[in-house]
């Protein structure tokens, strides 16, 4: 009878090795590490605003501002993507790239055009650009988008506002999500 037995728990450090079965190659074994292993696993982190009512200040119309927003620590598996609770993601890990989405609802003046962007360090990203028309009921209006953008360390990213009259922007909801591809 085979004897079984029983081994203590242990935390891996990145250079241990795993022997594992590569299916692909005629089921040999291989041996991977541990830093290997936990690159292959998608990093992510969400933040969200559910229903703050912040105001975001619009001095002049066109004008992209950081949207004001109290957010919230959502899902997350890296602790190495910090955030300020105003909205901010910051990477504070080595240079990644991520695949970063936004859903974002607001209401302003009747029938105005709300412009939103995702910032990295204060700079625009152009193509992260979304839109929509408030209503006439007064009732938010919301958009999403999204974009692949490479974070260096201590880069961080935010969602700006811009609005098509000088009416301020009240946020509804606020969703931003970094994944690492």
């Amino acid at each position: 009878m085979p004897k079984i037995s029983t081994y203590s728990t242990v935390t891996p450090a990145d250079n241990d090795l795993i022997l594992v079965t590569d299916a692909s190659d005629s089921n040999n074994t291989k041996n991977i590490t541990v830093s290997a292993l936990r690159g292959s696993i998608s990093a992510y982190s969400e933040i969200y605003d559910s229903s703050s009512g912040e105001i975001t200040t619009i001095a002049s119309a066109n004008n992209f501002v950081l949207l004001n927003a109290t957010t919230s620590q959502g899902s997350m598996n890296d602790a190495l993507l910090t955030t300020n609770n105003l909205g901010r993601v910051t990477n504070t890990g080595a240079s990644r790239t991520f695949y970063v989405t936004y859903c974002v609802s607001a209401t302003a003046g009747n029938n105005q055009n709300l412009m939103f962007r995702i910032y990295v360090n204060g700079s625009p990203v152009l193509y992260s650009e979304s839109d929509t028309i408030t209503s006439s009921g007064g009732k938010a209006t919301s958009t999403s988008n999204a974009a692949i953008i490479t974070l260096a360390t201590g880069q961080y990213v935010e969602v700006f506002v811009a609005n098509s009259a000088v009416h301020d922007v009240t946020l509804e909801h606020l969703n931003l999500i970094l994944r690492q591809v």
